[in-house]
């Protein structure tokens, strides 16, 4: 039998591309907290899942000798900044003390742990940041997405702290993430306004999830899951993009791939939009660590024709599904 991986926030974005990948190799299992059962049902069919609050210290520890995975993958959080800036309180439960829970069990049954932090944890003054660089955010996500790295380490100090830069793709949950919808309005002839001067390292769902799925394996003797042998990894690992690129800069690449008018994209300073969460400039990250141990981007251009690509042969099987229906 295939190895355990558990995934919290399995119906999130991020949960959902790991979900795709991991089941070439894995038993998957997944929690999700917010979601409708309905929906949950329909976004984790065939994966062994259950609702569960993550601060909830019992229910943890009960859900874990339940499931008894291989090694968990961290997903779920309140990753909304603006959110987190209205709700301070809930934001540092769902964000630190559900980590700090998660850390510390698996810690005691030396359970391989990925905790997916991000990049926002640094104030966007030194970019690229390496692992080792001071962090200093500009918003209460960050902040409590610091707290909850190094929590994680005090209580389990094998855990692998995965910083995750701007990720991008399509959703599977309804909710329509910033790529998505600048693909849907710019087919639609729309014109978008996009910070120029807000720059990341920016990867897209299939791999940010190739990338968390090659540390959750690592130092496994299960050869379908680690092929490359690797040893454990450990500590903090950024996991961002080989390219420093803002979101004006996406859009232009965006249009360009589909054949469409360059004039869509018209570049703003996010310095001129009022936010509740304060923006840093410039958090891209160097991965080079990552890279050495085989997390291997592609160019970001490929990766966004690779989505596009997908959705585009999706869509013709759904119309071409529609027409059969209506021949019938």
């Amino acid at each position: 039998m295939p190895p355990t991986l558990l995934i919290t926030g399995a119906t999130g974005f991020l949960g959902q591309y790991l979900i795709a990948a991991a089941r070439k190799s894995w038993r998957v299992a997944g929690t999700f907290h917010r979601t409708r059962r309905e929906d949950a049902a329909r976004l984790l069919a065939g994966v062994d899942s259950g609702r569960i609050d993550l601060t909830d210290f019992r229910d943890v520890r009960e859900m874990l000798d339940a499931v008894r995975p291989s090694a968990v993958i961290h997903t779920a959080a309140l990753a909304d900044p603006t959110y987190c800036e209205q709700h301070p309180d809930e934001s540092l439960r769902v964000n630190l003390q559900a980590t700090v829970n998660l850390a510390g069990l698996c810690g005691d049954r030396n359970i391989p742990f990925v905790f997916t932090s991000t990049d926002l944890v640094f104030d966007g003054t030194r970019a690229p940041y390496a692992e080792d660089s001071p962090v200093s955010s500009l918003n209460l996500y960050g902040e409590h997405k610091a707290l909850a790295e190094q929590a994680a380490l005090d209580r389990y100090d094998e855990a692998a702290i995965c910083r995750m830069p701007l990720l991008f793709g399509f959703s599977f949950n309804g909710r329509i993430p910033f790529f998505q919808r600048m693909a849907t309005e710019f087919q639609a002839g729309q014109t978008m306004a996009l910070f120029a001067d807000e720059l990341r390292t920016p990867v897209s769902g299939p791999v940010a999830a190739a990338g968390l799925l090659l540390v959750a394996a690592s130092g496994m003797e299960d050869e379908s899951v680690n092929p490359r042998e690797s040893e454990r990894v450990r500590g903090l690992l950024h996991l961002g993009g080989r390219k420093r690129i803002s979101r004006y800069e996406m859009g232009a690449l965006i249009l360009e791939i589909l054949g469409l008018p360059p004039f869509l994209a018209q570049p703003i300073s996010f310095r001129d939009v009022p936010a509740v969460a304060a923006r840093p400039a410039d958090v891209s990250l160097d991965s080079s660590r990552a890279y050495a141990l085989g997390f291997d981007p592609p160019p970001i251009g490929q990766q966004i024709a690779r989505l596009l690509g997908r959705q585009q042969e999706k869509a013709k099987g759904t119309n071409e599904e529609e027409q059969e229906e209506a021949e019938q």
